[in-house]
Formats: C-alpha cells, structure tokens, sequence
C-alpha cells in the first residue's frame, strides 16, 4: 500500500466517525426533546442545531472541493507541451545569434581521428561505422533538419561534439536540439540544452542537477514535472561545454554521466577536445561507445567568401588578409581566424571600428595566435558599441550606453562571475553575493524611518492622541520605525533569497497550498514568540505586587499565550493565503531573464498584496480573540474568581473590547491605521523581502549608486545581447564565449590613467550640491592635510613591511602582522579591495622580511619561526632542496642577490648563504655559516656579496669563501648603549643608509635629544674610497629609512606622527627636505623605492600600503 492510499484511508475513517458522531448526538438530542416535552424549547434547539448542521455540511462540501487533487497529467502530454517551449526559446537564440542568417559562416565536422571511440561491434565482431560527417551549408531549416536525421541514425542515439575553443560547439548543439524538435513526433523525448557549467558533479548526480535545471526556468522551482519526464525516458539531455566544468570536478561528472546513462539512455555532450581526451583516457566505458565528432577548423575559402560577403566601411581591405590566408603558412592570422568565433569577432571590430585589417599582418604585434585573438576579443566593445552601421542595421549612436560604460559593468559582472566560478549571471544569486552586509541594517533603518515618520504623520493629521501627548512622538516614530528594521534584518538573514517564482492559481488543491501555508505560518510564529513569551512572564513574574502565582500575575501570563497563540492565527492565516497563490504549474513556461523578473514581480507583488490584507483584516481581531481567550482562561482555571464573578462570556467580551480599543480614544481613523493598515503594510513588506524580485531591485539601486552597474541593468543586459555581447541561456544572461568573460576579468575596471567614467550627466548635476555641501564640511572639519599618494592597498590586518620585485615587473610583496602575505600588480589592478592574500596568516608571527627572485616566480619569507619560500604562480610553498634549507632557519632578514645566484638569511646570531642558481632559483645548499649579532642584510650591487649591518654598527661585506671586508664603522660615544637596524643600499653600492637608536641616555648626544632614533646616510668618495657619514642641517629622527636607487633620495618614517619625510642629497653631498608625506594614519613601519626609482611604496599599521610617485620630488631637486 503507497503511502498516498494509506492517507486517503485515514481521511476515510476521520470522516466516517464525524458523521457517526453527529448522528448519535442528533439521536440523543432528538430524544432529549421528547422526552421534556417543552416544544419552545425544542423548537429553539432545533433551530439552532439545523444551523449548526447546515454549516458543518458546508465546511465538508468545501473542503472536499478544495482537497480534490487534480487527475495526475499524462507525461506524453507533459513532454509535447514543454517540446514547445522549448523549440521557441532556441529558435529565439538562434536568430538573435544571427544562425538564421543565409550568410552565416559555413560550419563543418567529421568523425575524430583521436583515440577517443570504441564503436560497438555487431554479433560477428565487426565495428559498426556511422557517418559522421557534416557541413551547416544551406537553408537554415535543411541544415538543421540532416543534422537531426544523422543523429537519429546512430545505434545508441549516443553523440559526442569535441572542437577547439571557439569552434562552434555550442552552435552545433542548438543546431541539433532545433532538429529534433522540428522532426520530433507526439510522445517522443524532448531535447533539452543544458550548460554543465553550472553542475557540481562531486554533490549532486547528473538526474538530480537535470530535474532542478529544467524545473528552475520552466516550472517555477516546482521539480515534479521534470522528474516525471525523466522517469518515462521523456529527456534527451544535451549536455553543453564539459570542460566549463572546474577541473577538479571533471573526472566526478565523468562517472555521473556514465552511472546515469547507462546502457541505454541517449545523451549529447560537447567538450573541448584536449579536455575530453585527456578526461576519457581515465576510463568512462558508456561514453567511449558513443561516436565522437570534431568541429573542423574554418577552411580559408570559407573565410574569404564570407568576408566577401559584408558591407565594409569605404576603405576597408582585406585583400592582404586573404593573399596571407591563402599561403601555405598563413602564420598567426590564419591559426586565429579558423574558428567562427575569431571570424565572426573581426568582421565585428573592422566593421565597426573602421580599422585597418593589415594591420593582423605586423609580426612585431601579432607574433602567435593568442596575440591575434586578444587583439579582436579586447575590441569587441569597442566595436559593439561603435556608431555606425550595427548588427541591426542602423546608423548612429542607437542606444543609452556608451563603450566605456559598457565596459566598466561588463568587466564588473565579469569579475563578479569568475569569483564565483560560473558563467550564468543569474539575477536572483545577484543580491546574497553583491550587497554589503551593512545594507540590510541600512535599508531596514531607513524603511522604518519611513514607516515611523509615516505612523507619526497618520496621528497628527487625524489628531488623535491631542497635544497634550506629543512627547511621545518620539517613543512611538522609534518603535514603529525600530521594530520594523529589526525585523526586517531578522527577515533578510533569516529568510535566503528565493530563485523567481510565477502567478499560477487553481482552485483544484487549494487544500494542501493553505495547510502548507498555514503551518508555516503557525511555526514561524511560535519560534518567534517562544523567547519573547519567556522574556515576557519573567518581568511579570518579578514585577506583580501579589506574587508570581497570583490571580493578576496567571491572568497576564494567560493573556500573554493566547495573543501570541491568535497572532500565530493570523501569520498563519496569511501566509495559506500566500501560498494559495503559488500553486504548482501544470504547463512549461517561456523563459528569459526580462521574462522571469516580471514573473516573480508579480508573484511577489500579488502574494504581498494578498497576505498584507489578510494581516490587516484579522490583525485587530486577532488580537482581540487573544486577550479574551486568555482573560477567560484565567478565570476558568481559577473558578472564575473576580469580576465578572460569574462564566459571563458576553460581559467578559464586552469588557475586553473596551481594553482592546480604549488606547484610541474612540478615533475611526487612528484604530484603522495602527491596527490595520499598519500591520498589512508591515506584513507585506517584510514578505516582499523574501522574494527574489525585490532583493534584485534593491541590488541593481545599491550598485547603481555606486556606479559599479546601470541603474537600467535589465536593458543594459538585452542590448549588450543584441549587440552580440551576451547570450541568453533559459532565465540566465552568458558571456558571448568565456574568452570574452576570462579577459574583462583579467582588466582593471577603468583605464589607469582616466578617472572611473560617471554613470550619466543627469546624476553629475545631481551630485554637484551633495559634492559641494560635502567639500565645505571637509574644509571646515579637515585639518588640511591631504593624501598625495599614486595607489593605495588595503589589506585586513596591520602591515609591516614591502618589497618590489628586482626585475622591474609591477609587483609588490606585502607583509602584516600576524603572518598574512599579499603580492599586488599595482599596474593590472590599480584600485584593488585587498584580494586574496598569498600567505594566510596564523597567529601573532610578524613578517620582517621578503624578498623577490629576480627571474623566477619566487619569493622569500622570513618570520620569527622561519623562513619560507613561496612560488607566487602556483601560491605554494616550495621544498627546498638538501636537508640544511630556509625552512630550519628563523629569521627576520632575507635577500637574494642582484643576479638571482645566492640568497642569504640572517637574525640576531647567525647569517647563512645558499645558493640558488639551479633551474627553478629555489636555495640548494649553503654555501656559508656565519655568527655574529646581524640587524640588516642587503647584497652589494657591484660584487653581488651580502652586505651586513651588526649591532656594533660596522657595516661589513660577507663572501662565500668566507672572507670578511669592512666597509665602515659608526663612532661610538662612552656610556651609551646603542642598536642599529634597516640597512638598505642604492643601485651602485657607494651609498648606505640605516637608523641608530639610542637605548640608553643620561644626556643629549650631538645635539639630539635623549631617546631618539636617527637616520645614517654614509656614502663613499669614488675618487679616494673613502666612507664618510652624511651632514643632517637639523637634529632629524626616523624609526624606518629607505634610499632610492640612484642614491638621491632617502625616506623617513617615524612612529610619533605617522608621517613620512622625503630628503634628498644634492651633487655637492648636503641633505635638503624635499617633502612632508600624509595619509597614513598610523605608524608606517615598512618602506622600500622600486628599481626604476619612480614609486615608493609605504606599509603602515593601519592597513595600507600607499605608493607615491617620485617624479615631482626630482623635479623639484632639479
């Protein structure tokens, strides 16, 4: 027995001793009334028992009615209708993508000669061969129509399309999805294009990611359909772009589609070639029996002629194209332009942009094929946006967006979807991943500004409080507004973000939809109640005269159960007439992003709009119902004790009446407003916010305003589509091909050397009182300090010290506090939000030292526990060779040589030299062990030595040998304890510089204040080789220095007042201030020039490192 018959009986046998009951008791009644013999009597019973009678049989007949399930559909039925849908939404796709078009670049395939088929065999071990072969030449609808009859034609209706990136693998599905729906007969499986992009195959089996795909876009969310389609064989799946699936998941969607498919199930899949041949090596037994085809490259001819084909600009010449095109090695362009996307993509930018298409043939610019791809992929924007003659024909600018807008949000939502691994820009997923955890707080305070300032504007204008209570104005506006925006947060994170849903209403099952509803409702209620109930009767209990177990204290304990009991009523009451609203489809529906907004905008609006009333018609009443139920308990608990003395429910119900309204004063218009349409419009609102609809809105305004996207981001999205940009899959927008999607990721957001373009001229003027009003409170409040820097990082944790990389390329390792490493390209991403670090700090581990290897992917970490080397490309520690590496060596100092050959670590009691001039630059062995009391290391640019600086202050040169010269000394007064750190040095080696502190003091030393700390600049006489300390104009103090390369410029940072100071030493040896440096705002404790000597990078406590140019600096100099 299925557990649906076993619930009917029960209904059965329920229904069944409900009406044996009432019989028995209309028997006994029956004979009562005869028995006493008074007929007024009996006629009033009578009465009253045939109303009572008549109304029971009026419930029953409704809720038979409502319960009355619908006949189950038959799946036949189920798979024409979708069949349908289907067909129009791809026939859509295809014309949008210009498929339709005689003109459209011819497209061909044949059977793979890759190792990656075993054709089954007959009976007598023979391999059955297909032909495979094929060419999208011709009439749109013959072409198609082949496609679907070669494979019908297959012995397991079993296919595989593999091809290069960009081939038209994708094309070729929907090209055969279209022919098997237009030859497809009444009853048969419906093809169904799929993007494996976004299946997790390691957490969910390939039927289950089919059904929730399918049921998403079609059928509300709603998987019964679906799944009754797949269970009757119903579903050709046709599984598009494999190898969009992470890597690490591909071998798990191998396995998924074998164990799914089986023996018997067809299946279409398409995968780049080198990714299937390399997944299918490992073993996939249900596949390797399907026959595989390969997207051929576009032969030359083809391009030609198509090229032929277009209406070029005046000017335009293709002719060197073709003759390089022709030869034997067409060189880069020709490897580029095989594929219809690389074609499709230049006859775009040269269409529209009106360039040159020689310009392909320079070898200095295009010297591969990726070189030629990037150059067409970075101008696709250009060109869609370009005024002229247009995919659609017209001239002119031919829509609201400009180039550089459209770029600036694609590269956003590019960005926006590779940090999520996927390729569907779903507009419900937008809201959960994009908003700042701080707008809901905001929207819910401002929201409940609104409603309180509302609530106030409602009672003054009917005058119903009187001014005598105008000092609770206040009281009122915050709890109205407060309660509404905690709730509204409790809502928005207690509630996730629903994918669309749409309008469907029918009376047939309305049963099961309101007792779903309802019993939500109901439990929502009691969890929230729950802890608020308890709050409730502890203050009670503790604040009533009598004690808490007397009559007043029961009775609001009481009082307190039933409101929250009726209150839980109406929630549920509401939310039945919500769902009621959302009943399951019986019909596949069209899908597209713009479609699937509207949608759920009006499911959302409607079952809002629905509960709200509901709220507000039984809000009061249920309140009321509550503190009578609970003023009657009370009493019929304790022997109705007290007023009214006696079980008088009418007197009871008056009196409670009056408690309920008597706070209005007897105002229709107040009573109205606070009790119901308050609580509707609160009820609806907070509904709304467990839509996706609403959750989109306030995204697309949150990101507007901050000109991350259009504020008109639906038509943005359909135009970017029209212009060829985007594609549309089911309910979801794509990138035209992931290249497009992987090379907006890869770009800044804006031009490095433009400011962030505005979102329009309307919101400029708009802003110009706001950026007024602002600058003159800044000039009034500020101290007139600015902030001077190029770029600044911010990173999560305080920071401690930096270092450019020694080659000259733009990157910058940063270190903090507790351990965390980040390496920034501050030329590809100049305005980043921190990124994701390289190393993850654990703990309280300072890093002090890191150092780049000037020609491999290596860099060096030195903390308190050890020294760690990091291959920053692949983001993993490297094992060093021998067993005496870094790693057994803590440190605080590390550096490699100027030629990448040595690297050298040191601390307080040791220095160690390894060298590194295997392949991958990674330490070896070590060359020398040395002790001593080490504070900074640095390699001599000339002799390619390490350079030390002891606690003693002798600056001295290390060779592997072992040898040791001393550069210089630093003088040292009697009775002083002095420490010296930061060594650094210029490009030459002729200039040092380090700080000196004195720990000790009894006096002033040199003029200097006791405890200081103060820079040295030493510098050597080319002529005699002389070391000399540099002469300061005025007592200076520094905790951090750094020197440029070329020797003329020296930083200074101290610790007192987070500045930075910038000195420069002139031709004839004398220091001069150049700069005083403001924006950090706390210590800056690491500083480092960039080779080329036109950045300084400064690394402070308070999170950011800052780089500033030096160029006016030298100007200045000059």
């Amino acid at each position: 027995m299925t557990w649906s018959t076993r619930r009917r009986s029960r209904r059965r046998l329920a229904r069944d001793v409900l009406l044996l009951a009432t019989a028995l008791a209309c028997a006994g009644l029956a004979g009562w009334m005869l028995v006493r013999g008074d007929e007024d009597a009996a006629n009033q019973i009578a009465t009253v028992g045939s109303l009572f009678v008549g109304f029971v049989s009026l419930l029953l007949a409704l809720a038979d009615f409502f319960r009355h399930e619908p006949a189950a559909p038959d799946p036949a039925a189920l798979a024409d209708d979708l069949a349908v849908v289907v067909e129009e939404q791809w026939r859509d796709e295809a014309t949008a993508r210009g498929l339709r078009d005689p003109r459209v670049l011819p497209l061909a395939w044949t059977a793979t000669d890759r190792d990656v088929a075993h054709l089954p065999r007959t009976a007598h071990a023979r391999v059955l061969r297909v032909r495979l072969g094929g060419r999208l030449d011709g009439r749109f609808e013959d072409v198609i129509a082949r496609l679907a009859d070669g494979y019908r034609n297959l012995p397991g209706r079993r296919l595989v399309a593999i091809g290069e990136p960009g081939s038209g693998k994708s094309v070729l599905a929907i090209l055969l999805t279209l022919g098997l729906l237009a030859g497809r007969e009444s009853g048969a499986p419906v093809p169904v294009l799929l993007p494996a992009s976004s299946w997790d195959p390691v957490r969910e089996p390939l039927d289950d990611w089919i059904v929730g795909t399918l049921a998403l876009p079609y059928y509300s969310s709603r998987p019964e359909i679906p799944r009754t389609l797949l269970a009757h064989g119903l579903l050709l799946p046709v599984l598009d772009g494999l190898d969009e699936i992470p890597e690490s998941a591909r071998r798990s969607a191998i396995r998924g589609i074998n164990a799914a498919i089986g023996a018997e199930r067809p299946v279409v899949v398409t995968c780049r070639a080198a990714e299937y041949e390399d997944l299918i090596r490992g073993g996939a037994p249900a596949l390797r029996e399907a026959p595989v085809i390969e997207v051929s490259p576009v032969s030359a001819d083809d391009v030609i002629a198509y090229l032929r084909d277009v209406d070029w600009p005046p000017g335009t010449d293709w002719s060197p194209v073709c003759a390089r095109l022709r030869s034997a090695g067409g060189g880069p362009v020709a490897d580029a332009l095989s594929t219809p996307l690389m074609v499709t993509s230049a006859r775009l930018v040269y269409q529209r942009l009106r360039r040159d298409p020689a310009e392909l043939l320079d070898g200095s610019r295009f010297d591969c094929r990726f070189a030629v791809e990037q150059h067409l992929t970075d101008r696709l924007i250009d060109a869609a946006y370009a005024p002229g003659p247009g995919p659609t024909g017209s001239t002119g600018r031919d829509g609201p967006w400009t180039a550089a807008q459209a770029r600036t949000w694609l590269t956003f939502l590019a960005r926006y979807l590779h940090d999520h691994r996927e390729r569907d820009l779903a507009w419900w997923r937008m809201s959960e991943r994009l908003l700042s955890p701080w707008f809901p707080p905001a929207i819910g305070v401002l929201a409940g500004l609104v409603l309180g300032v509302g609530a106030l504007a409602w009672i003054v204008l009917t005058g119903a409080l009187g001014a005598e209570a105008r000092g609770d104005f206040p009281v009122i506006g915050g709890f109205v507004g407060g309660g509404f925006a905690l709730l509204s947060v409790i809502v928005w994170y207690g509630v996730p973000g629903n994918t669309p849903g749409r309008l469907s209403f029918t009376v047939q099952g309305s049963l099961g939809r309101l007792r779903r509803g309802f019993r939500a409702g109901v439990t929502l209620t009691a969890f929230a109640a729950a802890p608020v109930l308890l709050v409730l009767a502890g203050a009670t209990a503790l604040s009533t005269p009598d004690g808490p177990g007397s009559f007043a204290a029961v009775e609001d304990y009481c009082v307190m159960g039933g409101v929250a009991g009726c209150l839980a009523v109406v929630t549920g009451l509401a939310l039945a007439a919500h769902d009621w609203l959302n009943a399951p489809p019986h019909h596949a529906a069209q899908v597209s992003p713009g479609g699937s907004i509207a949608q759920d905008r009006r499911s959302a609006l409607a079952g809002a709009a629905l509960a709200g009333c509901v709220v507000a018609a039984t809000g009061l009443l249920g309140w009321y119902a509550g503190v009578l139920s609970g003023a009657w308990l009370a009493r019929a608990l304790n022997d109705w004790v007290g007023w009214p003395g006696t079980p008088d429910l009418a007197l009871l119900a008056g009196s409670r009446w009056q408690t309920v309204v008597e706070p209005f004063g007897g105002n229709v218009f107040v009573l109205t407003g606070v009790t119901m349409a308050l609580p509707g419009a609160v009820f609806g609102l907070l509904l709304l916010l467990t839509r996706a609809w609403p959750r989109y809105v306030l995204t697309r305004l949150f990101l507007a305003a901050r000109g991350r996207l259009p504020l008109r981001l639906t038509g943005f999205l359909a135009d970017a589509r029209r212009r060829g940009l985007l594609r549309q899959s089911g309910g979801v927008h794509q990138f035209r091909h992931v290249r497009l999607q992987e090379t907006l990721a890869g770009h800044p957001m804006y031009p490095t050397d433009e400011p962030p373009p505005a979102p329009s001229r309307t919101v400029r003027r708009r802003l110009v009182l706001t950026a007024g009003a602002a600058t003159a409170l800044t000039a009034a409040v500020g101290n007139g300090a600015r902030d001077g820097s190029s770029q600044v990082f911010p990173a999560s944790a305080p920071l401690d010290t930096v270092a450019f990389h020694p080659a000259g390329e733009t990157r910058l390792a940063i270190g903090a506090e507790d351990g965390t490493v980040w390496v920034w390209d501050y030329a590809r991403d100049p305005r980043p939000r921190g990124g994701r670090p390289l190393r993850r700090g654990e703990g309280h581990e300072p890093v002090y030292g890191l150092a780049f290897h000037p020609w491999h992917p290596i860099l060096a970490v030195g903390h308190n526990s050890a020294v760690e080397i990091w291959h920053t490309r692949h983001r993993r520690t490297v094992r060093p060779r021998g067993r005496d590496g870094p790693g057994t060596f803590s440190s605080a100092i590390v550096a490699f040589s100027p030629g990448g050959e040595l690297f050298a670590a040191g601390k307080d009691s040791e220095l160690a030299v390894w060298d590194t001039a295997a392949a991958d630059g990674c330490p070896a062995s070590p060359l020398t062990r040395e002790i001593g009391q080490f504070s900074g290391l640095v390699f001599d640019p000339a002799t390619h030595e390490p350079v030390t600086l002891d606690s003693t202050g002798r600056v001295r040169r290390h060779s592997v040998t072992g040898k040791i010269t001393r550069l210089f000394a630093t003088a040292h007064p009697r009775q002083v304890d002095e420490g010296f750190a930061g060594l650094t040095v210029d490009a030459t080696g002729d200039a040092y510089a380090f700080v000196r502190e004195v720990r000790e003091y009894t006096r002033e030393i040199w003029g200097f204040p006791a405890g200081s700390r103060r820079p040295e600049l030493w510098t050597r006489d080319r002529r005699t080789g002389a070391w000399a300390p540099a002469r300061w104009p005025w007592p200076v103090s520094a905790d951090t220095v750094a020197l440029s390369p070329n020797g003329r410029l020296l930083a200074l940072a101290r610790t007192d007042d987070h500045e930075t100071h910038v000195w420069a030493r002139t031709p004839a040896g004398a220091l001069v201030h150049l700069d005083t440096l403001t924006g950090h705002t706390g210590p800056v404790q690491g500083m480092a020039f960039s080779p080329a000597g036109d950045l300084l990078a400064t690394a402070c406590l308070d999170g950011t490192v800052r780089l500033w140019r030096t160029e006016p600096w030298l100007r200045r100099l000059s």
